[in-house]
């Protein structure tokens, strides 16, 4: 059965069980068992064209085909966005995942990824991408130009761009037995792997030194000051890009998560900010 033929049978076939999956913010997913078989359907939600760029995310899923990162995908279609992946019944997410080796093993992910070493031709503009967001925002529930001036660090980084996923959230990591998966590829582009390290630990809200340190003994080996400091100008960076997110987000839907996305990141930009710059 091909792809398409695949897509028709599940989306027609009265005989299909759907259940609607309550994870994920930009898309809607759903369970789909047909007969023994059992798959993800992932459908974006109406404004999901404001925030990501699904050209970029299938140059990706063509970069990374065979590596084994992804789950496997039987269905993607660019213009609509719809996907239809393997659905892995034992598999939990970063947050239902509670063995000690996680970070570990995210670390390995990342390193694995990185790795690989891919070029898609297409950024990941992180300024460009705030720029993008406040410009829409019309109501900002906090004021950010305050603290613009890490942008001018940011330019000023020079490291190599690769392949980047870009949105290390817990619910883009699966683990299933052995194997470590991430998924949801909407972000992607190349950019400096140091915005996917500090996109893991923020967005996981992994601030515990212990707990970095051996997220970096599994990517980096020994790191240098430099790329201490660099770090810091990104997790800085991040809680700026993603309440800008955060506050579009909230002005196009109102539903409360948005809000307290934007919240937890205004004050953890005012705490990394003050850190950066309090000798300035």
């Amino acid at each position: 059965m091909n792809s398409l033929s695949l897509l028709d049978k599940l989306l027609t076939d009265s005989s299909i069980h759907i259940q609607a999956l309550d994870k994920g913010l930009t898309n809607h997913n759903y369970l789909l068992t047909m007969g023994e078989e059992t798959f993800v359907l992932r459908i974006p939600r109406e404004d999901a064209s404001h925030i990501v760029y699904r050209h970029h995310e299938t140059l990706a899923l063509e970069a990374i085909a065979n590596s084994g990162i992804d789950v496997e995908t039987l269905y993607y279609d660019e213009i609509s966005g719809y996907k239809v992946t393997r659905y892995l019944a034992n598999a939990k997410t970063f947050e239902e995942y509670h063995n000690p080796d996680a970070i570990k093993r995210c670390a390995l992910l990342m390193k694995h990824f990185h790795s690989l070493h891919k070029k898609i031709g297409v950024r990941f503009d992180p300024i460009a991408r705030y720029h993008s967001y406040k410009s829409k925002i019309q109501h900002p529930l906090y004021n950010l130009v305050p603290f613009e001036n890490i942008l001018n660090d940011i330019q000023k980084l020079s490291n190599e761009e690769i392949l980047c996923h870009n949105d290390w959230v817990g619910g883009n990591i699966l683990f299933d037995g052995e194997q470590t998966y991430l998924i949801d590829y909407e972000y992607a582009g190349d950019n400096d792997p140091l915005f996917d390290v500090m996109s893991f630990l923020s967005e996981n809200a992994i601030h515990d030194e212990n707990l970095r340190n051996i997220f970096y003994k599994y990517y980096f080996g020994e790191p240098n000051e430099a790329v201490f400091h660099q770090l810091t100008l990104w997790e800085c960076f991040h809680n700026l890009l993603w309440c800008a997110w955060a506050m579009l987000m909230w002005q196009h839907r109102q539903e409360e998560i948005y809000q307290n996305i934007a919240a937890e990141k205004f004050n953890a930009l005012c705490t990394t900010y003050q850190k950066l710059y309090k000798h300035k």
